[in-house]
């Protein structure tokens, strides 16, 4: 796996399937990454072409729990640069998380606080919730008890 130790964070995104969180990287070459922790909430195998539950990813690739390739992707993200495009005028009304609504869980209430504080708080939200996720000895264990037999 061929990853890069320096990265700029472009986009993210916070998956309503149990939690997967995506980001969209770009390296000092220009060349487009992307990082990929699949859901851990929810059971595998829940639909089509899901990928391992619980586990992280790298372009696509599996990346090995507690290996060297975890720790250069971890590292990274840790010092990257967030590079946000500037916001475009909505015509849609803001998310008022104040109001009555079906808000299902805290980190989807979280991740739409963010949202509301803008693109560089809600995708320094999504970094910090997969390096706090891989770093925890939670991550390893639910990781090793839904591995592929």
């Amino acid at each position: 796996m061929n990853i890069p130790s320096t990265i700029s964070i472009l986009n993210g995104a916070f998956a309503s399937d149990g939690g997967s969180i995506s980001l969209l990287l770009s390296d000092p070459l220009g060349h487009k990454h992307n990082v990929l922790l699949s859901q851990h909430l929810l059971p595998p195998g829940g639909y089509p072409g899901e990928r391992l539950s619980g586990r992280l990813f790298f372009d696509g690739s599996l990346v090995e729990i507690r290996s060297v390739d975890e720790l250069t992707i971890i590292s990274a993200l840790k010092k990257a640069n967030i590079e946000t495009p500037t916001p475009v005028k909505s015509r849609l009304n803001p998310i008022d998380t104040a109001q009555p609504g079906m808000i299902v869980g805290d980190d989807i209430r979280d991740y739409y606080s963010k949202i509301a504080e803008g693109p560089e708080a809600a995708l320094r939200h999504l970094v910090c919730e997969l390096i706090g996720y891989v770093e925890s000895q939670e991550y390893v264990t639910y990781a090793r008890s839904h591995e592929k037999k």
